[in-house]
């Protein structure tokens, strides 16, 4: 496995998950403030941008980290480099909606204003949604690393067992229904976990068998996730608990993000456009809700009838919320970053 790869159809896959992601969003911006629809339940698909995102990071994970020395320090200096990526945009973008959400609560949540303060900036499991919606996902995130944190403890020849038994272990949980009894355990025994899993195993096929394959793999992935997507219009919210989307969709991003690393070793290239979205994914993660609705209330005191506006309107939220995701990520997460690989060149 070539580790000078850039992983440039990873990023392209990532820039697939977040327009995924916004584009659900926008969805619900035009029902909440145009008054008309143009665009149709078929946009709740985009949810699914969550799903890839989740399995790119088991098989990122994996990519960069799996033969690292095992050790305290191996495991304290990934999990400072995580949490320098995870962390500090995203209490940067939770402190502005805290601003709003002190000022008007009801424009940060429509109905739930109970929200736990600290959990949220902590990325804590709670029972109601962090103060930054979108944060849900990221508490998953971190749970994963302290997971793979935990692996790098162990002699590279055991870790793959460790996921294993990992997996065996998120499978006992769900079963047994321990998650009914705390955020925590819910978390724990979350069936979204498999996802991770499923990239992470993706990764160590990748290192077998060095892409081999790859054209079946992503025929199958578009096919399984094509599928999965249209099952999930036909079930519709009852499809987005977690079992139904987890057994559905590990295999089809699993097999995606196979064939798109095989593709890429083979000299096939995605999209430079989806490249430059997985470029700035986070920082767009973060901030689209935000943008699009700010963008949505202007919207709605012009808003007319019929979808003439809906038409001119729809592309430029888009355009805005990809706007201020690509600025912040210039001109915030970058800065941050190289500061955190700073302190983590010093430390470790």
């Amino acid at each position: 496995m070539t580790q000078h790869l850039r992983l440039g159809n990873i990023q392209a896959l990532r820039g697939l998950a977040v327009l995924a992601v916004v584009l659900s969003h926008l969805m619900s911006v035009e029902r909440k403030y145009a008054g008309d629809r143009l665009l149709g339940d078929v946009f709740s698909i985009g949810l699914s941008g969550v799903d890839l995102f989740f399995a790119i990071s088991g098989f990122v994970m994996v990519y960069v980290a799996w033969q690292a020395p095992k050790g305290w320090h191996t495991s304290l200096s990934f999990l400072f480099a995580r949490i320098g990526r995870i962390y500090p945009l995203y209490w940067l973008v939770s402190l502005a909606v805290l601003g709003v959400w002190l000022w008007h609560p009801d424009l940060v949540f429509a109905s739930n204003t109970k929200v736990s303060i600290w959990r949220s900036f902590a990325l804590l499991p709670y029972k109601y949604l962090p103060l930054l919606a979108v944060g849900w996902t990221l508490v998953h995130e971190m749970y994963f690393y302290l997971i793979f944190a935990a692996l790098l403890l162990l002699p590279t020849r055991f870790r793959a067992w460790g996921l294993l038994v990992w997996g065996a272990m998120v499978l006992l949980a769900a079963v047994m229904q321990i998650g009914l009894h705390s955020p925590v355990l819910r978390l724990l025994s979350n069936p979204l976990s498999f996802e991770f899993l499923g990239g992470a195993l993706a990764a160590l096929a990748m290192r077998r068998f060095s892409g081999k394959g790859w054209q079946g793999a992503l025929l199958l992935g578009c096919i399984f996730f094509i599928a999965t997507c249209l099952l999930s219009l036909r079930m519709g919210m009852v499809f987005w608990g977690n079992w139904p989307r987890a057994v559905c969709f590990t295999p089809a991003v699993s097999l995606l993000v196979y064939g798109a690393v095989g593709a890429e070793q083979a000299g096939k290239h995605f999209s430079r456009f989806l490249v430059w979205l997985g470029d700035q994914s986070y920082a767009l993660y973060l901030t689209h809700v935000l943008s699009l609705s700010a963008a949505g209330r202007l919207w709605y005191l012009v808003a007319q009838e019929g979808p003439w506006d809906n038409l001119i309107m729809l592309p430029l939220l888009l355009v805005v919320a990809l706007f201020v995701g690509d600025v912040v990520h210039h001109y915030v997460e970058q800065p941050l970053l190289h500061r955190t690989k700073a302190w983590r060149k010093t430390l470790f």
